[in-house]
């Protein structure tokens, strides 16, 4: 009786082996992993709220208490970053991500983002400046057939870039 229920279970077994090894497809990764730091001009700054606003109205605060910050975008959505020091001593500086990939792409790299905080005390933008501030520094899409990640409305960003750098900011 032992032996009949040994080959039994030895017979079921190798039956199931292959359905198991060919289900197991690559699982696609549905977000964009960014792995970042917060700085300024006297090095990293602590204790900043990263807000993820959604193109659904959907906002979600990641804390940041050590200069160091692990985010998880979800795919195909338009996504603006926050950073903001919780101090109030900062500017806060947006970055907008577009995650929208084909659904054939079943992972893309993560991204290394370094955000430099611009401190209020150093730096005396004219008030009717300020505004400037409010747009996001770079709009950054993927391409998935060159592999990497480009601002999409560059001409753009050089204007605001340039505007923030007549300062003396970076």
């Amino acid at each position: 009786m032992v032996n009949i229920i040994l080959k039994i279970r030895t017979i079921l077994f190798l039956l199931l082996i292959p359905s198991l090894i060919f289900c197991q497809d690559e699982e696609r990764d549905t977000r964009l992993h960014i792995k970042g730091k917060t700085f300024n001009s006297s090095g990293k700054v602590h204790n900043v709220s990263i807000r993820v606003v959604h193109d659904d109205n959907f906002i979600d605060t990641v804390f940041s208490f050590n200069g160091k910050y692990d985010l998880h975008l979800e795919f195909n959505h338009k996504i603006l970053l926050e950073f903001e020091c919780l101090d109030g001593d900062h500017y806060i500086k947006r970055i907008a991500f577009n995650t929208n990939i084909p659904d054939d792409v079943k992972k893309i790299p993560f991204f290394d983002l370094t955000i430099n905080l611009v401190e209020k005390k150093m730096w005396n933008i004219k008030e009717n400046d300020k505004d400037i501030l409010d747009y996001p520094v770079a709009y950054l899409n993927y391409d998935y057939k060159r592999k990497l990640w480009y601002d999409k409305n560059a001409k753009y960003s050089r204007v605001i870039n340039k505007k923030i750098k007549s300062y003396g900011i970076y």
